[in-house]
């Protein structure tokens, strides 16, 4: 493994996006200057074991090693075709209720999920959460809004009062 230099390790911190991996280049450049393990916990406010943990990744991968590693977690119930099945359904509509979509893979998938986990599937397959807001009573109605926009007039009032 071929250990880069102090340079090229600041040029690395400069251009990384990801905060964690800012925070452990940070690390070996502060390791490499001669700080100790015990002072560079103390500046950023982290044990010296974490310190030691990403001097040993970054000397067994360098670059590679500070990255995080995705975990691979539970292994999914739904196998690719139910999932294809599904997303082409949701695909006939452009807004569902997780309830809705509940219910579509209980009859598809023969699965129960919990709504907080349709509510990832959702976020994963590209959906985004979006809540109505509430109307005021005095609001104007469409007709009104659309009628002002094509003959905008200016009106004054004053502050504080209806």
């Amino acid at each position: 493994m071929v250990e880069m230099g102090i340079d090229e390790l600041k040029l690395n911190y400069r251009n990384e996006k990801d905060a964690d991996v800012r925070e452990r280049i940070l690390m070996i450049i502060w390791l490499k200057s001669g700080i100790s393990s015990y002072k560079i916990g103390e500046r950023l406010f982290c044990p010296q074991s974490k310190v030691i943990y990403w001097k040993k990744r970054y000397a067994e991968h360098g670059m590679d090693g500070l990255r995080t590693v995705q975990k691979s977690g539970r292994p999914t119930q739904m196998d690719e075709v139910t999932e294809q099945h599904i997303k082409e359904e949701l695909s006939s509509k452009e807004y569902w209720k997780s309830t809705q979509v509940s219910s579509i893979i209980r009859e598809k998938g023969r699965m129960i999920y919990t709504q907080r986990h349709v509510r990832r599937l959702m976020q994963k397959w590209g959906y985004s959460l979006v809540t109505p807001r509430k109307k005021h009573k005095k609001a104007a109605s469409d007709e009104e809004v659309e009628n002002f926009k094509k003959n905008p007039q200016r009106y004054w009032v004053l502050s504080g009062r209806e």
